[in-house]
């Protein structure tokens, strides 16, 4: 049974007025409005500070997303919504084609990802179904050089013809996790206190959604899951 016991996260409301739209991919302008949920257990509600793993985010949206002190807690916490099984931090398990280059060295190419992306710890574990992708969970001590990575990757990609622009990524203050698994999962992703991350070039989420810039310009924030 899943643990239910909310931990405290601060919430950011603000008047939602007309559609929310997207300037240059920076997320909606003008009046919009966005709730942070409460983190589950296992995550740490409430803001930090440069020093422990939250550098770049002490301040806007993420600061109010919940926060791990590790892959251990990490683990726990994406477990309160989905299957997390077989955890492993091995370099051959946690190499993510999504965010690494590709060659036949492997910790040298996750090491310098880890580097540009201000990447401090990895891990994943199986979902539901153990034949399909892993789970991909970071630990971030930069998030600020973490949404800049992501945001070339994401440009990159969709420059050629690859990739969608749909929102797959999670984060919280200090960390970042993209799930396999069903829907219903992927929606419980947001009462853990994370939100989702996008940085396509001209992403509107939809009208019932909220929206709020991140910390790099041409990213935002969003409480909508693809399904």
């Amino acid at each position: 049974m899943r643990t239910k016991q909310a931990v405290a996260a601060a919430v950011a409301l603000l008047a939602l007025m007309g559609t929310t739209s997207c300037a240059d991919g920076a997320g909606s302008s003008g009046d919009q409005s966005s709730r942070v949920p409460d983190g589950k257990s296992g995550g740490q509600g409430g803001s930090g500070s440069d020093g422990d793993g939250t550098a770049g985010a002490s301040a806007g949206a993420e600061a109010q997303l919940a926060k791990v002190a590790g892959a251990d807690e990490l683990i726990r916490l994406i477990s309160n919504v989905t299957t997390c099984t077989s955890a492993s931090t091995k370099p051959e398990d946690t190499a993510f084609s999504d965010i690494d280059a590709t060659s036949e060295d492997v910790a040298s190419d996750t090491a310098k990802t880890n580097a540009e992306w201000g990447i401090r710890e990895r891990v994943t574990c199986d979902g539901r179904d153990a034949g399909a992708n892993g789970h991909e969970l970071l630990v971030v001590s930069d998030m600020a050089r973490f949404e800049a990575a992501f945001k070339a990757r994401q440009a990159a990609d969709l420059a050629a013809g690859e990739g969608d622009t749909r929102t797959r990524w999670f984060i919280g203050q200090n960390f970042a996790a993209r799930i396999f698994a069903t829907d219903s999962d992927e929606r419980e992703m947001l009462s853990l206190g994370t939100l989702g991350l996008n940085c396509a070039p001209h992403y509107v989420a939809p009208p019932q959604s909220t929206t709020q810039p991140a910390i790099v310009e041409g990213c935002i924030l969003t409480d909508h899951v693809d399904a």
